[in-house]
Protein backbone atom coordinates (compact mmCIF):
# COMPACT_ATOMS: atom_id res chain seq x y z
CA UNK A 1 0.00 0.00 0.00
CA UNK A 2 1.40 3.50 -1.14
CA UNK A 3 2.10 5.77 1.39
CA UNK A 4 1.30 9.64 0.48
CA UNK A 5 1.94 12.72 2.24
CA UNK A 6 -1.22 14.32 3.49
CA UNK A 7 -0.10 16.65 6.52
CA UNK A 8 2.82 18.27 6.80
CA UNK A 9 3.32 16.87 10.63
CA UNK A 10 2.76 13.52 9.11
CA UNK A 11 5.27 10.73 9.34
CA UNK A 12 5.93 6.99 8.99
CA UNK A 13 8.35 4.83 11.51
CA UNK A 14 10.30 2.40 9.45
CA UNK A 15 11.95 1.12 12.29
CA UNK A 16 11.96 1.80 16.52
CA UNK A 17 13.80 -1.43 17.77
CA UNK A 18 15.43 -1.58 21.29
CA UNK A 19 18.46 -4.13 20.62
CA UNK A 20 18.53 -6.31 24.07
CA UNK A 21 20.61 -8.65 25.29
CA UNK A 22 17.89 -11.41 24.22
CA UNK A 23 17.73 -9.77 21.27
CA UNK A 24 15.87 -7.00 18.37
CA UNK A 25 12.21 -5.16 20.81
CA UNK A 26 10.00 -3.26 18.19
CA UNK A 27 8.40 -0.74 20.74
CA UNK A 28 6.87 1.35 17.58
CA UNK A 29 3.17 0.00 18.55
CA UNK A 30 4.16 1.30 22.09
CA UNK A 31 5.94 4.39 22.62
CA UNK A 32 3.81 7.58 23.62
CA UNK A 33 6.78 10.11 22.77
CA UNK A 34 10.02 10.49 21.09
CA UNK A 35 12.34 13.68 21.71
CA UNK A 36 15.74 13.69 19.82
CA UNK A 37 17.88 17.06 20.38
CA UNK A 38 21.46 18.44 19.20
CA UNK A 39 22.78 21.76 19.53
CA UNK A 40 25.74 23.90 17.98
CA UNK A 41 26.89 23.56 21.75
CA UNK A 42 26.47 20.08 22.40
CA UNK A 43 29.09 17.47 21.20
CA UNK A 44 26.61 14.47 20.53
CA UNK A 45 22.62 13.73 19.75
CA UNK A 46 20.13 12.93 22.55
CA UNK A 47 17.02 12.25 23.38
CA UNK A 48 14.51 10.30 25.27
CA UNK A 49 11.46 7.94 24.47
CA UNK A 50 8.94 7.12 26.57
CA UNK A 51 7.22 3.92 27.04
CA UNK A 52 3.64 2.59 27.91
CA UNK A 53 4.84 -1.23 29.02
CA UNK A 54 1.87 -3.84 29.54
CA UNK A 55 4.19 -7.04 28.72
CA UNK A 56 6.64 -6.22 31.90
CA UNK A 57 9.87 -5.03 30.00
CA UNK A 58 11.46 -3.47 32.34
CA UNK A 59 11.22 -6.51 34.81
CA UNK A 60 12.53 -9.17 32.07
CA UNK A 61 14.97 -7.09 30.60
CA UNK A 62 16.48 -5.02 33.25
CA UNK A 63 18.02 -2.27 31.37
CA UNK A 64 21.83 -2.15 32.31
CA UNK A 65 23.48 0.25 29.46
CA UNK A 66 23.89 -2.38 27.55
CA UNK A 67 21.17 -1.51 25.24
CA UNK A 68 21.24 0.60 21.75
CA UNK A 69 17.78 2.24 20.53
CA UNK A 70 17.42 1.85 16.50
CA UNK A 71 15.41 4.75 14.69
CA UNK A 72 14.50 4.99 10.92
CA UNK A 73 11.75 7.54 10.54
CA UNK A 74 10.86 9.26 7.04
CA UNK A 75 7.74 11.47 5.85
CA UNK A 76 7.11 9.29 2.99
CA UNK A 77 7.86 5.88 1.44
CA UNK A 78 7.18 7.14 -1.83
CA UNK A 79 10.49 9.48 -1.02
CA UNK A 80 12.25 8.11 1.35
CA UNK A 81 14.55 11.70 1.22
CA UNK A 82 12.58 13.56 2.40
CA UNK A 83 13.28 14.61 5.84
CA UNK A 84 14.44 11.37 6.74
CA UNK A 85 16.34 10.08 9.81
CA UNK A 86 18.18 6.61 10.28
CA UNK A 87 20.33 6.48 13.15
CA UNK A 88 21.37 4.37 16.15
CA UNK A 89 22.11 5.47 19.90
CA UNK A 90 22.99 3.76 23.15
CA UNK A 91 20.58 3.75 26.17
CA UNK A 92 22.43 4.92 29.07
CA UNK A 93 19.35 5.42 31.33
CA UNK A 94 16.06 4.33 32.71
CA UNK A 95 13.60 6.55 34.61
CA UNK A 96 9.97 7.87 35.50
CA UNK A 97 8.91 4.54 35.90
CA UNK A 98 5.35 5.06 37.10
CA UNK A 99 2.24 2.67 37.42
CA UNK A 100 -0.95 3.26 35.16
CA UNK A 101 -3.15 0.72 36.29
CA UNK A 102 -1.90 -2.57 37.59
CA UNK A 103 -1.50 -4.35 33.29
CA UNK A 104 0.95 -1.64 32.32
CA UNK A 105 3.49 1.16 33.40
CA UNK A 106 5.26 4.40 31.61
CA UNK A 107 9.20 4.58 31.98
CA UNK A 108 11.40 6.76 29.87
CA UNK A 109 14.74 5.56 28.46
CA UNK A 110 17.53 7.96 27.86
CA UNK A 111 19.57 7.68 24.77
CA UNK A 112 22.71 9.39 23.60
CA UNK A 113 24.94 9.04 20.58
CA UNK A 114 27.59 5.90 21.57
CA UNK A 115 30.75 7.71 20.68
CA UNK A 116 29.82 9.98 24.45
CA UNK A 117 29.88 6.62 26.18
CA UNK A 118 33.09 5.82 24.40
CA UNK A 119 34.87 8.81 25.12
CA UNK A 120 34.08 8.83 28.51
CA UNK A 121 35.91 5.27 29.01
CA UNK A 122 39.16 7.03 27.89
CA UNK A 123 41.91 9.37 28.56
CA UNK A 124 44.14 10.87 26.21
CA UNK A 125 48.00 11.62 27.12
CA UNK A 126 49.57 12.51 23.65
CA UNK A 127 51.44 15.64 22.04
CA UNK A 128 50.20 16.80 18.69
CA UNK A 129 52.20 18.94 16.42
CA UNK A 130 49.78 20.01 13.29
CA UNK A 131 46.75 22.19 12.60
CA UNK A 132 44.03 21.88 15.51
CA UNK A 133 41.69 20.65 11.89
CA UNK A 134 44.07 17.86 12.19
CA UNK A 135 43.86 17.36 15.64
CA UNK A 136 40.53 16.59 15.51
CA UNK A 137 40.42 14.49 12.76
CA UNK A 138 43.46 12.17 14.34
CA UNK A 139 41.29 12.10 17.43
CA UNK A 140 37.58 11.21 15.63
CA UNK A 141 39.85 8.28 14.05
CA UNK A 142 42.03 7.04 16.54
CA UNK A 143 39.96 7.44 19.78
CA UNK A 144 36.32 7.64 18.71
CA UNK A 145 36.33 5.36 15.79
CA UNK A 146 33.44 7.78 13.98
CA UNK A 147 31.66 5.57 11.66
CA UNK A 148 31.75 6.38 8.23
CA UNK A 149 28.08 7.60 8.03
CA UNK A 150 28.70 9.78 10.81
CA UNK A 151 31.54 11.76 8.68
CA UNK A 152 29.37 13.44 7.02
CA UNK A 153 29.16 16.67 8.41
CA UNK A 154 31.04 19.97 7.18
CA UNK A 155 34.73 20.00 8.34
CA UNK A 156 37.24 23.15 8.10
CA UNK A 157 41.06 23.36 8.11
CA UNK A 158 42.32 25.55 10.93
CA UNK A 159 45.14 28.46 10.31
CA UNK A 160 48.58 27.57 12.18
CA UNK A 161 50.69 25.19 13.58
CA UNK A 162 50.48 24.31 17.02
CA UNK A 163 52.48 21.76 19.03
CA UNK A 164 50.20 20.85 22.04
CA UNK A 165 50.33 17.98 25.20
CA UNK A 166 46.84 17.05 25.82
CA UNK A 167 46.38 17.30 29.13
CA UNK A 168 44.64 14.02 30.16
CA UNK A 169 41.54 14.74 28.71
CA UNK A 170 38.84 12.65 27.67
CA UNK A 171 38.65 12.49 23.47
CA UNK A 172 35.54 14.32 23.17
CA UNK A 173 36.71 16.99 26.23
CA UNK A 174 40.03 17.55 24.27
CA UNK A 175 38.08 18.11 21.13
CA UNK A 176 36.22 20.73 22.69
CA UNK A 177 39.88 22.29 24.00
CA UNK A 178 41.02 22.39 20.77
CA UNK A 179 37.82 23.89 19.54
CA UNK A 180 38.36 26.71 21.62
CA UNK A 181 41.57 27.43 20.52
CA UNK A 182 41.34 26.93 17.11
CA UNK A 183 41.45 30.12 14.50
CA UNK A 184 39.78 30.81 11.08
CA UNK A 185 42.09 32.39 8.09
CA UNK A 186 40.95 36.28 9.55
CA UNK A 187 42.41 34.66 13.51
CA UNK A 188 38.80 34.36 14.29
CA UNK A 189 38.12 32.03 17.39
CA UNK A 190 34.81 31.47 15.77
CA UNK A 191 35.30 27.17 15.37
CA UNK A 192 32.23 25.19 16.64
CA UNK A 193 32.54 20.87 17.20
CA UNK A 194 28.55 19.18 17.32
CA UNK A 195 27.14 16.45 15.95
CA UNK A 196 23.54 16.89 14.05
CA UNK A 197 21.94 14.74 11.57
CA UNK A 198 24.18 14.43 8.82
CA UNK A 199 27.24 14.01 11.22
CA UNK A 200 29.95 15.26 12.97
CA UNK A 201 30.93 19.09 12.52
CA UNK A 202 34.13 20.50 12.98
CA UNK A 203 33.35 23.99 11.72
CA UNK A 204 33.68 28.55 11.60
CA UNK A 205 30.42 30.33 12.24
CA UNK A 206 31.63 32.39 9.65
CA UNK A 207 31.24 29.47 7.30
CA UNK A 208 27.98 28.50 8.94
CA UNK A 209 26.33 31.92 8.83
CA UNK A 210 27.21 32.63 4.88
CA UNK A 211 26.10 28.82 3.67
CA UNK A 212 22.30 29.29 1.81
CA UNK A 213 19.19 28.76 3.62
CA UNK A 214 17.87 26.03 3.76
CA UNK A 215 13.86 27.24 4.28
CA UNK A 216 11.83 30.30 4.09
CA UNK A 217 10.06 30.30 7.13
CA UNK A 218 6.75 32.18 6.97
CA UNK A 219 3.44 32.29 8.79
CA UNK A 220 -0.41 31.14 6.83
CA UNK A 221 -3.09 29.05 7.31
CA UNK A 222 -2.25 25.20 7.61
CA UNK A 223 -3.58 21.98 6.02
CA UNK A 224 -5.50 24.01 3.27
CA UNK A 225 -6.26 21.28 0.80
CA UNK A 226 -5.75 23.02 -2.15
CA UNK A 227 -1.85 23.29 -0.67
CA UNK A 228 0.78 20.44 -1.36
CA UNK A 229 1.57 19.57 2.44
CA UNK A 230 5.17 19.16 1.51
CA UNK A 231 4.78 23.03 0.72
CA UNK A 232 3.65 23.44 4.22
CA UNK A 233 6.84 22.49 5.99
CA UNK A 234 8.12 25.68 6.03
CA UNK A 235 4.85 27.06 7.66
CA UNK A 236 5.19 28.21 11.28
CA UNK A 237 3.08 27.03 13.87
CA UNK A 238 4.38 29.26 16.30
CA UNK A 239 7.16 32.23 17.33
CA UNK A 240 8.90 33.34 20.35
CA UNK A 241 11.09 35.97 20.19
CA UNK A 242 13.67 34.80 22.72
CA UNK A 243 15.80 37.95 22.59
CA UNK A 244 16.15 40.78 20.20
CA UNK A 245 19.30 42.44 22.91
CA UNK A 246 20.42 42.34 26.06
CA UNK A 247 22.58 45.35 26.84
CA UNK A 248 24.14 44.17 29.90
CA UNK A 249 24.52 40.38 28.79
CA UNK A 250 26.50 42.48 25.97
CA UNK A 251 28.63 44.42 28.17
CA UNK A 252 29.10 41.57 30.48
CA UNK A 253 30.49 39.58 28.08
CA UNK A 254 32.29 42.06 26.69
CA UNK A 255 30.56 42.29 23.19
CA UNK A 256 30.72 46.13 23.03
CA UNK A 257 34.02 45.82 24.45
CA UNK A 258 37.28 44.68 26.40
CA UNK A 259 40.83 44.40 27.47
CA UNK A 260 42.70 41.91 27.40
CA UNK A 261 45.76 41.77 30.02
CA UNK A 262 48.69 39.16 28.85
CA UNK A 263 52.07 38.47 31.38
CA UNK A 264 55.15 36.31 30.23
CA UNK A 265 56.92 35.10 33.39
CA UNK A 266 59.81 33.84 31.17
CA UNK A 267 60.50 37.46 29.79
CA UNK A 268 59.10 39.15 32.65
CA UNK A 269 56.84 41.37 30.50
CA UNK A 270 53.07 42.73 30.69
CA UNK A 271 50.73 43.98 28.28
CA UNK A 272 47.33 45.48 27.37
CA UNK A 273 45.10 44.80 24.22
CA UNK A 274 42.09 46.51 24.37
CA UNK A 275 39.57 44.73 22.37
CA UNK A 276 36.48 46.93 20.83
CA UNK A 277 33.40 45.75 18.54
CA UNK A 278 34.39 46.44 15.42
CA UNK A 279 37.87 43.97 16.08
CA UNK A 280 35.52 40.88 16.95
CA UNK A 281 32.33 41.34 14.71
CA UNK A 282 34.79 42.02 11.15
CA UNK A 283 37.30 39.57 11.86
CA UNK A 284 34.54 36.89 10.56
CA UNK A 285 32.23 36.47 8.07
CA UNK A 286 28.06 36.60 8.57
CA UNK A 287 24.50 36.62 7.13
CA UNK A 288 24.10 40.02 6.59
CA UNK A 289 26.07 43.77 6.67
CA UNK A 290 24.17 45.43 9.53
CA UNK A 291 25.72 43.81 13.24
CA UNK A 292 23.14 43.24 15.72
CA UNK A 293 24.15 46.45 17.97
CA UNK A 294 23.68 49.83 19.29
CA UNK A 295 25.95 52.13 20.26
CA UNK A 296 24.64 54.54 23.86
CA UNK A 297 27.07 56.77 25.44
CA UNK A 298 26.87 56.41 29.57
CA UNK A 299 26.94 59.55 31.64
CA UNK A 300 31.01 59.46 31.95
CA UNK A 301 30.80 60.49 28.12
CA UNK A 302 32.39 57.39 27.08
CA UNK A 303 30.39 55.11 24.20
CA UNK A 304 29.42 51.45 24.91
CA UNK A 305 31.87 50.39 22.01
CA UNK A 306 34.98 51.88 23.77
CA UNK A 307 34.34 51.34 27.49
CA UNK A 308 37.55 48.98 27.48
CA UNK A 309 37.05 48.06 31.25
CA UNK A 310 33.46 46.17 30.82
CA UNK A 311 35.30 43.10 30.91
CA UNK A 312 39.34 42.38 31.61
CA UNK A 313 40.49 39.09 30.74
CA UNK A 314 43.95 38.15 32.12
CA UNK A 315 46.23 35.50 31.50
CA UNK A 316 49.91 34.45 30.18
CA UNK A 317 50.51 34.94 26.82
CA UNK A 318 53.19 34.07 24.14
CA UNK A 319 53.32 37.07 21.95
CA UNK A 320 56.35 38.93 24.29
CA UNK A 321 58.78 36.07 23.15
CA UNK A 322 58.56 36.98 19.87
CA UNK A 323 60.94 39.91 20.85
CA UNK A 324 63.13 37.71 22.79
CA UNK A 325 66.64 37.36 20.95
CA UNK A 326 67.36 34.88 23.13
CA UNK A 327 64.94 32.53 22.28
CA UNK A 328 64.79 33.25 18.39
CA UNK A 329 68.81 32.09 18.72
CA UNK A 330 67.80 28.74 20.67
CA UNK A 331 64.13 27.95 20.34
CA UNK A 332 63.03 29.73 17.14
CA UNK A 333 60.49 26.96 16.05
CA UNK A 334 58.90 27.56 19.41
CA UNK A 335 58.07 31.21 18.44
CA UNK A 336 55.52 30.01 15.34
CA UNK A 337 53.83 26.80 16.94
CA UNK A 338 52.97 27.92 20.77
CA UNK A 339 49.72 29.40 21.55
CA UNK A 340 48.69 32.52 20.68
CA UNK A 341 45.83 33.01 23.67
CA UNK A 342 46.14 36.54 23.36
CA UNK A 343 43.70 35.84 19.97
CA UNK A 344 40.99 33.65 21.29
CA UNK A 345 40.69 33.99 25.09
CA UNK A 346 38.80 37.12 25.79
CA UNK A 347 37.11 37.04 22.00
CA UNK A 348 35.88 33.76 21.18
CA UNK A 349 33.18 34.44 24.72
CA UNK A 350 32.37 37.72 23.01
CA UNK A 351 31.64 36.10 19.85
CA UNK A 352 29.42 33.23 21.26
CA UNK A 353 27.04 35.76 23.30
CA UNK A 354 26.83 37.96 20.94
CA UNK A 355 25.39 35.19 18.29
CA UNK A 356 22.85 34.14 21.32
CA UNK A 357 21.72 37.69 22.26
CA UNK A 358 19.44 37.52 19.61
CA UNK A 359 17.27 34.52 19.28
CA UNK A 360 14.18 33.59 18.01
CA UNK A 361 12.06 30.17 19.17
CA UNK A 362 10.03 28.33 16.01
CA UNK A 363 7.49 25.41 16.03
CA UNK A 364 7.62 23.84 12.52
CA UNK A 365 6.04 20.90 11.22
CA UNK A 366 8.12 17.73 11.57
CA UNK A 367 11.78 17.98 9.74
CA UNK A 368 14.91 16.26 10.46
CA UNK A 369 16.40 18.86 8.04
CA UNK A 370 16.22 20.96 10.13
CA UNK A 371 19.22 20.59 12.65
CA UNK A 372 21.76 22.23 13.87
CA UNK A 373 24.01 24.57 11.96
CA UNK A 374 21.94 25.52 9.14
CA UNK A 375 19.95 28.53 8.14
CA UNK A 376 16.82 29.64 7.30
CA UNK A 377 15.00 32.83 5.79
CA UNK A 378 12.71 33.99 8.57
CA UNK A 379 9.50 36.44 7.54
CA UNK A 380 8.54 37.62 10.55
CA UNK A 381 4.58 39.01 10.60
CA UNK A 382 4.00 42.28 12.19
CA UNK A 383 1.35 41.04 14.97
CA UNK A 384 0.55 44.95 16.16
CA UNK A 385 -1.30 46.99 14.75
CA UNK A 386 -1.56 47.11 10.96
CA UNK A 387 -2.50 50.30 8.13
CA UNK A 388 -4.18 48.89 4.96
CA UNK A 389 -1.43 49.00 2.25
CA UNK A 390 1.94 48.61 4.81
CA UNK A 391 4.16 46.04 4.66
CA UNK A 392 3.60 43.34 7.28
CA UNK A 393 6.87 42.56 7.63
CA UNK A 394 8.47 42.81 11.12
CA UNK A 395 11.86 44.10 9.98
CA UNK A 396 13.73 43.74 13.76
CA UNK A 397 13.00 40.10 13.55
CA UNK A 398 12.94 38.97 9.91
CA UNK A 399 16.00 38.41 8.41
CA UNK A 400 18.38 35.35 8.04
CA UNK A 401 18.96 32.84 11.19
CA UNK A 402 21.24 29.98 12.35
CA UNK A 403 19.45 27.00 13.86
CA UNK A 404 21.31 26.41 16.91
CA UNK A 405 19.53 23.78 18.36
CA UNK A 406 16.13 21.38 17.31
CA UNK A 407 14.51 19.23 19.02
CA UNK A 408 12.48 16.82 16.94
CA UNK A 409 8.96 15.85 18.87
CA UNK A 410 7.30 12.54 17.64
CA UNK A 411 4.39 11.52 18.93
CA UNK A 412 1.72 8.94 18.18
CA UNK A 413 -0.24 11.26 15.18
CA UNK A 414 2.20 13.73 14.65
CA UNK A 415 5.55 15.28 14.31
CA UNK A 416 6.59 18.28 15.31
CA UNK A 417 9.99 19.83 14.89
CA UNK A 418 11.13 22.86 17.39
CA UNK A 419 14.21 24.92 16.77
CA UNK A 420 16.12 27.92 18.74
CA UNK A 421 17.56 30.12 15.67
CA UNK A 422 20.13 33.12 16.20
CA UNK A 423 21.80 35.83 14.60
CA UNK A 424 24.83 38.37 14.49
CA UNK A 425 22.76 40.76 12.21
CA UNK A 426 19.94 42.63 11.75
CA UNK A 427 17.86 43.35 8.90
CA UNK A 428 17.61 47.03 9.67
CA UNK A 429 19.92 48.98 7.20
CA UNK A 430 21.92 50.89 10.11
CA UNK A 431 23.31 50.53 13.68
CA UNK A 432 21.04 52.54 15.73
CA UNK A 433 23.04 55.43 17.94
CA UNK A 434 21.98 57.27 21.22
CA UNK A 435 19.94 60.31 21.08
CA UNK A 436 21.96 62.84 23.71
CA UNK A 437 18.11 64.03 25.07
CA UNK A 438 17.99 60.09 26.35
CA UNK A 439 20.51 60.57 28.70
CA UNK A 440 19.82 63.75 29.90
CA UNK A 441 16.29 62.88 31.10
CA UNK A 442 17.67 59.97 32.67
CA UNK A 443 19.70 62.08 34.75
CA UNK A 444 17.68 65.00 34.89
CA UNK A 445 13.99 63.78 35.62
Amino acid sequence: MSFSVKKSTQFKINELVVMTKAGPIDISSIYEEINIFDSVFMPVMSGHIMVRDAVGLSGSLIFDGSETLLIDISKSEQDPDIANFKKSFRIYKQSDRINSGLNSEFFVLHFCSDEMIYSNQQRINQSYEGTYSKVVEKILADYLKIPENQSGGFFESTSGIRKIVIPNLKPIEAIEWVTKRSLDAKQSPNYLFYQNTTGYNFVSLSKLLTQPELLDVRFELKNQTQVNAIEEIGAARGLEVISQTDMLEKIKSGVNAGQFIGFDPITRTTAKKNIGFGDMFYNMEHGSETPNQSVFENRGGVKSVEAFASKISMASFNAAKQLSSYIKKNDPTSLSKEESIENWLFQRTAIMAHLMNKRVKLAMPGNFQLTSGFNINLNAPNFGRKIKGEDNEDVSVSGKYMIVASRQIIKYDKHETIIEVASTTTNNEYVTVSNPEQLTQLLNY
